[in-house]
């Protein structure tokens, strides 16, 4: 459930200006272009780190997915845009940005929408690739792909069409831990929902007791 406090900081975000663009006018529609703007941030209040640290387990993410400028998810021709969210959100002392995104991506249905591979926020280093029982040495002849990397916030996300436009997330979110601590037994968190983005609104929000997630879509067909 929604804080006051939290009602507040979105009110606030929703006063703010914005640049002109062109509108969701009714429904969503498959095969549309739009672009996709994503502000992720985390709660560090006690409340979300409590929850963080009594509900954090064993976590592997699922990184099957693109990056931005892989395959079909392309950088957004005329970039981030949401810098005004974000400079809000970091100075509102409670909360710390860890990714501002943006990509422009044609609209599919459910079954067609790739997946976008998230790794952000800080670096909490590298597993080990070599097969178990491998020799150390190994390990340096092995390539480094990001499913080795870990970071503080990893995952996939998307955004697909259905009546409307729906953000889906399949992330987790790593406990702090102390420098030096094994990449391999870090405890994280999920982070899974779907935020259905109705036309009409600049700004949606999918929220999370430790992350959450402002999001702006602008069609960019005519």
């Amino acid at each position: 459930m929604m804080t006051p406090s939290r009602r507040r900081f979105l009110t606030q975000l929703a006063a703010l200006p914005f640049a002109a663009a062109l509108p969701l006018t009714g429904a969503a529609q498959a095969g549309r272009q739009y672009r996709i703007e994503l502000v992720i941030f985390e709660h560090q209040g006690p409340e979300s780190r409590a929850f963080l640290e009594s509900a954090a387990r064993p976590l592997a993410p699922n990184l099957d997915g693109f990056g931005i400028g892989e395959g079909p998810i392309r950088p957004s021709r005329v970039g981030f845009e949401l810098d005004a969210v974000a400079n809000r959100i970091e100075g509102s002392g409670s909360r710390r940005v860890l990714a501002r995104l943006a990509w422009d991506q044609l609209g599919r249905t459910y079954a067609a929408t790739s997946w976008m591979r998230v790794q952000e926020g800080d670096y909490l280093g590298l597993r080990n690739p070599a097969p178990q029982g491998a020799p150390s040495e190994v390990r340096g002849l092995q390539p480094i792909t990001p499913d080795y990397e870990r970071y503080a916030l990893e995952g996939r996300l998307r955004v697909w069409v259905g009546h409307y436009l729906h953000l889906e997330t399949d992330l987790i979110h790593h406990v702090p831990h102390t420098p030096g601590a094994d990449p391999e037994r870090m405890l994280a968190v999920p982070v899974r929902g779907s935020q259905r983005m109705a036309s009409g609104e600049d700004l949606f929000y999918l929220d999370h007791p430790t992350i959450g997630i402002i999001a702006r879509v602008t069609r960019i067909d005519t």
